[in-house]
């Protein structure tokens, strides 16, 4: 991608970019990472995204690695959610790309695998799933909802969907939906605390466990604030704010990348 292609945006998406700063943990100089924050079916600003992501990769030396990651949430709140799965999956061209379970999309899953409990689909709906059987034309009262949202998401990419992990690490940073436990070792950390997780871990002055630094999201916050010493929020609400984050990590150098819907 050149450049010049930032301009064939959408005029009603504007990318900014961040001045670059030292990283909150250097990688070695021929690795990248960009960490995407929750998506809620916001696919008009994932698209964007990855367009910004891949022209940051573009001007990258050759020979340098480069992963996109998604630190979960693709779905519910938005309008778009079958979509924002087939851009997640599809990722961008040269780049390994990494997709995470959020919470939501953990409890899509479960209720489109059968979960029957009142309570569960209720704060499903609540929550933002309502979207989602908007999008695909039923109602919780059609007694095949379960079937006809299956049917259009299809079974290749509910089977990538589910195929997802729950957290990632490169060298010394760890990528996840909510973040981790700080009391417990990494290799101790329960599926649900990261997905789930916020205080202690937001209140947390830090260290983690192995010194490493947590890229997260799940808790929106106003603004990319790259100043903790030890975790970055990647999430600013894309639903209700129309912006889009993420942290590019290059070496030993980092900038928030941001799409804004004007």
């Amino acid at each position: 991608m050149k450049p010049e292609d930032l301009d064939r945006l959408p005029r009603h998406l504007d990318p900014r970019r961040d001045p670059w700063r030292p990283a909150i943990r250097p990688l070695p100089p021929d690795r990248a990472v960009a960490a995407i924050g929750d998506v809620h079916g916001q696919a008009d600003l994932l698209e964007a995204m990855h367009r910004l992501v891949a022209d940051e990769f573009s001007a990258l030396p050759a020979g340098t690695g480069r992963t996109l990651i998604h630190l979960g949430d693709l779905v519910d709140r938005g309008p778009e959610n079958l979509r924002a799965l087939a851009l997640a999956r599809q990722g961008v061209a040269g780049a390994e790309t990494v997709t995470l379970f959020g919470n939501h999309d953990d409890r899509m899953l479960a209720l489109l695998d059968g979960a029957a409990d009142h309570n569960t689909l209720q704060f499903w709906l609540t929550y933002g799933g309502d979207r989602v059987l908007d999008e695909c034309g039923v109602t919780e009262f059609d007694p095949d909802w379960r079937g006809r949202v299956r049917a259009a998401i299809g079974p290749d990419l509910l089977g990538w969907l589910r195929g997802c992990p729950v957290t990632h690490r490169i060298g010394n940073l760890v990528f996840v939906h909510a973040g981790i436990d700080p009391q417990l070792p990494l290799a101790q950390q329960e599926r649900h605390t990261l997905l789930w997780i916020r205080d202690p871990f937001l209140t947390w002055p830090g260290p983690f466990p192995e010194g490493v630094a947590v890229i997260h999201g799940h808790t929106p916050v106003d603004r990319l604030d790259l100043d903790h010493p030890h975790r970055i929020d990647v999430d600013t609400g894309a639903f209700a704010t129309g912006c889009l984050s993420a942290v590019l990590i290059h070496g030993d150098r980092m900038r928030g990348l941001r799409v804004w819907r004007l």
